[in-house]
């Protein structure tokens, strides 16, 4: 017999149903006492973890690493976007992390308000091209502070952008992550001085993804954290963090709707949908992994929600032996994770530009023409493929409350 008043979780919310009619959505409450009983469990349980051996080193250009190092401390804002952003931001807090003579501070908004010299870095991406105009008045506003001391923009793409030609000058050091991007802003004459660089995200440790315990460090957080984090800062982590985490999970999740089970070579086809497509014709069964979430506001500063949001991303490419993609930071995820791994350009090469930079030579990667797509299986069964598909680690990455309280004081730095 049915239920002619019923309630049905809804993420942060649940909603009562009239039959089948939805009424209306009450959000859920968690009270001290719960959110204790949380903690009680997570050091119980800390009690038996055994620290993985390695820590976390990750391994970045070494002349972006020592022009760094030479700011010493800066204002950091890292690229907010798509779930591929995130790798770049992981990357990026793993380096200001391990190295000690690094001080960082993050902060979103009012740059204006500084009234002392400041240095500046931002995380790099694909933001200064022109079909993201729109979101760049920011960091503009942030470039024309007349209090900034020096700047630097971590490997980016560049392309038909002239407003930063007007403001860059001697104060900035802009990493390019492909030829065209450097070559673009060598011709503008800019003052700036130019580099060429890898992605940040190469620079990404893995073994937070592989490991299946904490490091040392992580272990020495999670006991800090449990003692001097609030409980009302708990209760925020659960609704502003833990709830966005379990929408982002839900929608990933379908990649395993894609990836064919029935082949012994597990292929998934993760093609963009937006804007910077470059394929016009879609033959196959695809998933657009990069934008089952986004990164933004205080969760883009919060070094323990990005890793969680990488290793989720990770898990999520580890479900297949072979990557198809047109998504740069699901091929890179992809190549950090040992797949095969076969490249589309976007609609500004910025694709082609970095596998030429940084892949060219790995025997696992192929930059291919998107004409080839209608090829895409022969092509594929005429590679000596290894099986290293494991969709336990997303199914692992479905976190209750406890697990994501976790996995987030191991991780937050304090």
């Amino acid at each position: 017999m049915n239920k002619i008043f019923y309630f049905k979780d809804e993420n942060k919310y649940k909603r009562l149903y009239f039959f089948n009619f939805k009424l209306f959505k009450i959000k859920k409450y968690f009270s001290d006492k719960y959110i204790k009983n949380i903690i009680k469990n997570i050091e119980l349980k800390h009690e038996n973890y055994q620290p993985c051996q390695n820590e976390i080193t990750p391994a970045p250009n070494n002349f972006v690493l020592e022009t760094l190092q030479k700011l010493k401390s800066f204002y950091f804002l890292p690229n907010g976007g798509n779930l591929g952003d995130g790798l770049i931001a992981n990357s990026e807090f793993q380096i200001f992390n391990f190295y000690e003579d690094i001080s960082y501070i993050t902060k979103r908004d009012d740059y204006d308000k500084i009234q002392k010299p400041f240095n500046f870095i931002y995380g790099g991406g694909g933001l200064f091209v022109d079909i993201y105009k729109e979101n760049l008045d920011k960091f503009f506003d942030i470039f024309k502070n007349k209090f900034l001391k020096q700047c630097i923009i971590l490997p980016s793409s560049f392309y038909n952008i002239p407003e930063l030609f007007e403001i860059a000058d001697e104060r900035f050091t802009i990493f390019c992550r492909e030829k065209n991007s450097f070559n673009y802003l060598v011709n503008s004459k800019t003052k700036a001085k130019i580099y060429l660089s890898d992605d940040m995200a190469f620079a990404t440790d893995i073994k937070f993804y592989t490991s299946s315990t904490f490091t040392v460090k992580q272990l020495n957080n999670l006991k800090e954290n449990l003692q001097k984090m609030p409980l009302k800062q708990l209760k925020n982590i659960i609704y502003n963090m833990f709830f966005s985490y379990s929408s982002i999970y839900n929608r990933i999740k379908e990649i395993l709707s894609v990836i064919d089970k029935k082949s012994d070579v597990k292929t998934a086809y993760l093609l963009r949908t937006d804007s910077e497509k470059n394929i016009k014709d879609i033959f196959v069964n695809s998933f657009d992994l990069s934008v089952c979430g986004r990164i933004t506001g205080k969760n883009s500063l919060d070094n323990a929600y990005i890793q969680i949001i990488s290793e989720l991303f990770l898990s999520a490419v580890d479900c297949a032996d072979v990557i198809v993609t047109d998504r740069l930071h699901v091929g890179i995820a992809a190549t950090l994770l040992n797949k095969e791994v076969f490249l589309f350009d976007n609609s500004y090469n910025k694709v082609s530009g970095v596998y030429e930079q940084s892949m060219k030579g790995l025997k696992n990667v192929h930059l291919l023409k998107d004409n080839d797509l209608k090829s895409i299986e022969n092509i594929i069964k005429s590679c000596n493929i290894k099986n290293t598909a494991n969709s336990n680690r997303l199914k692992n990455m479905n976190l209750n409350i406890e697990d994501f309280l976790t996995k987030y004081l191991a991780y937050k730095n304090i």
